[in-house]
C-alpha cells in the first residue's frame, strides 16, 4: 500500500492558477458584425455588375469586329446557337407551367376553373392547398351526444316488459337521447 502511494504525484494547486486559465481559455468571437457584413456585400454586389456589363461590351465588340471583318455569318450562327438552347429552356418552363397550371385547376371546382384560369400559379397553389386542407379536415363529434353512438338504443317496442319496468334499463334508454 506504501509503494502505491509513492507513485502518486500530489500537486497543489492554487486558486490563482485556475483563474489564470479560466481566463486564457476563453473563447474568441468569431461574428462579424452587420454593418462590415453589409458593406463586404455591397462591394460584392457593385463588382459583380461591373463584370457583367463589361462581359456584355466585350462580347459586343468582339461581335462588331467580327462584323467588320465581314465574318457576319459566324455572328449570327453563334447568337442562334445561344438562341436555341434559350428557347429549348423556355419551351420545357412553359410545359411545366402548364402542367401544373392545369393539375392546380383540376382540382378546383368546375364553376370557379374559369374564374381561376388566368390567375398566378402561387396563387393557384394557395387556393388549392385551402382545397386539400378543407378536403382532408376529420370533422369530430362527440359521442356523448345523442343519436351519434356506434350501437344505435334498441327500439321501445323491442324491449321486453321487464326492461321497460326495470328503472336502471329505463334511465339509460333515455340517456342515450340526451344532449349534453
Amino acid at each position: 500500500m506504501s509503494d502505491s502511494q509513492t507513485d502518486v504525484k500530489m500537486e497543489n494547486t492554487s486558486s490563482e492558477d485556475v483563474k489564470a486559465q479560466q481566463s486564457n481559455q476563453d473563447v474568441q468571437n468569431e461574428t462579424v458584425p452587420y454593418s462590415r457584413f453589409k458593406e463586404v456585400n455591397s462591394n460584392y454586389k457593385s463588382l459583380k455588375d461591373d463584370h457583367d456589363k463589361l462581359n456584355t461590351r466585350l462580347n459586343d465588340i468582339e461581335e462588331s469586329k467580327m462584323i467588320a471583318e465581314g465574318k457576319k455569318d459566324d455572328v449570327i450562327a453563334s447568337l442562334k446557337g445561344n438562341n436555341a438552347e434559350l428557347t429549348k429552356k423556355v419551351g420545357t418552363l412553359e410545359n411545366y407551367v402548364n402542367d401544373e397550371r392545369s393539375r392546380l385547376l383540376e382540382s378546383i371546382s368546375e364553376e370557379k376553373r374559369e374564374l381561376y384560369a388566368g390567375v398566378d400559379l402561387l396563387v393557384l397553389r394557395d387556393i388549392a392547398s385551402d382545397k386539400n386542407e378543407q378536403l382532408t379536415r376529420k370533422v369530430g363529434v362527440e359521442n356523448k351526444r345523442g343519436g351519434t353512438t356506434m350501437t344505435s338504443p334498441k327500439d321501445f317496442h323491442e324491449m321486453s316488459v321487464e326492461e321497460k319496468s326495470d328503472p336502471a334499463v329505463w334511465s339509460a334508454y333515455l340517456e342515450r337521447f340526451k344532449r349534453k
